[in-house]
């Protein structure tokens, strides 16, 4: 049914029937041995070209299970972004395309319980308040290039839109500090926007850097941002100037890394000490020292195009998404951070845009 939120605008139609994903699987994976008291760390990665998520093991790239998120029968709707909540209990994904959509499942057996439609011309990735409670998901609408994009608020326990505060051009990424303020990456602005995560005022706003180009025609294209631990510095990936550069809150430059080619996403690790870097132009994975600001090594993954990268809990390894190209197929690949190695390297689905890792609590 229509519902209304407490913003009297009118949501859309979220499903909330317990349905279960129709999908082939392998009998479950052992628990994760990376993670401590027998928890079972989790792997999803999206398959855009087949409508799918895929859930990997962690250990060896297995394919665990195959989730459907096909919308449209004999069309392409491209799950984009996967992100696993706080507790480990659900996980989410975006499909980007046709109708843009947000879908929420147990991690217990990967079940659907539930999706809503976005307001939305395309979805892009999931940032999540520490608390679990609500999800930020920008519009990454490259179709209009001077008009300001919006990110939509979702509900995670209802799945109902909250709102959807217009931010700047092309919103790509949302991440919420430990501190509850929501860092959007706009892409076609050079800029980045801060929000309250809890009242959406926005708290400020600044350029990517010196370099900005004027709305519409960026020179930085910030796409992905993370914070670190104590919410305090801001990293922004910038796709077309092959760096990642430090902030403050209050927008001053607090270092400046030199990466590889186009930059994608970026994540760090839990205690902020080292950054890694999917540089989708020459399909590589750079590791920076946060502490230094300094890029300590460049691994070679072998497979095209990584786009998307996940840390586990322990700072061990980094999973990264490689999208493939018309001629191959998309592939997951497995970093030790340690030892600076490829741990293994396994196809995985077509056109593999998002990674996500979580622990699920031990039943």
């Amino acid at each position: 049914m229509m519902m209304r939120n407490r913003w009297g605008r009118t949501t859309a139609f979220v499903i909330l029937a317990a349905v279960s994903a129709a999908c082939s699987s392998e009998s479950d994976a052992p628990n994760d041995p990376g993670e401590p008291n027998g928890a079972d760390g989790r792997l999803y990665v999206t398959s855009g070209f087949t409508d799918e998520v895929l859930r990997l093991d962690p250990v060896d790239g297995t394919t665990l299970t195959r989730i459907p998120t096909q919308v449209r029968r004999d069309e392409v709707d491209e799950p984009h972004a996967v992100a696993i909540s706080p507790d480990g209990r659900h996980w989410y994904a975006t499909v980007a395309h046709g109708e843009p959509s947000f879908w929420k499942f147990e991690t217990a057996g990967d079940r659907l319980v539930g999706r809503v439609t976005l307001p939305a011309a395309g979805a892009a990735r999931i940032g999540i308040t520490p608390d679990g409670t609500r999800a930020f998901v920008p519009d990454y609408d490259r179709s209009q290039p001077g008009v300001p994009g919006k990110v939509s608020v979702v509900n995670l326990e209802d799945l109902t839109v909250l709102a959807t505060p217009t931010v700047c051009g092309g919103p790509h990424h949302a991440e919420v500090s430990s501190s509850g303020v929501v860092a959007v990456a706009c892409s076609l602005s050079d800029e980045i926007v801060l929000l309250d995560a809890t009242t959406l005022e926005e708290l400020g706003r600044f350029f990517a850097g010196p370099e900005a180009g004027p709305p519409g025609q960026p020179a930085l294209k910030p796409l992905n941002v993370d914070w670190s631990p104590d919410g305090q510095t801001l990293w922004v990936g910038l796709h077309l100037a092959n760096k990642v550069r430090a902030f403050r809150m209050d927008g001053e430059i607090l270092g400046t890394v030199n990466v590889g080619s186009r930059p994608a996403q970026i994540a760090l690790t839990a205690d902020g000490r080292t950054l890694v870097v999917a540089n989708r132009g020459d399909a590589s994975l750079s590791i920076v020292d946060t502490s230094t600001q300094a890029e300590t090594d460049r691994i070679a993954l072998g497979a095209d195009h990584p786009h998307g990268v996940a840390v586990d809990d322990g700072g061990q390894r980094a999973f990264v998404s490689c999208e493939g190209t018309p001629q191959t197929q998309g592939r997951a690949v497995a970093v030790d951070l340690a030892d600076r190695t490829v741990l293994w390297s396994q196809e995985a689905g077509a056109y593999t845009l998002g990674a996500a890792y979580g622990t699920v609590p031990a039943e």
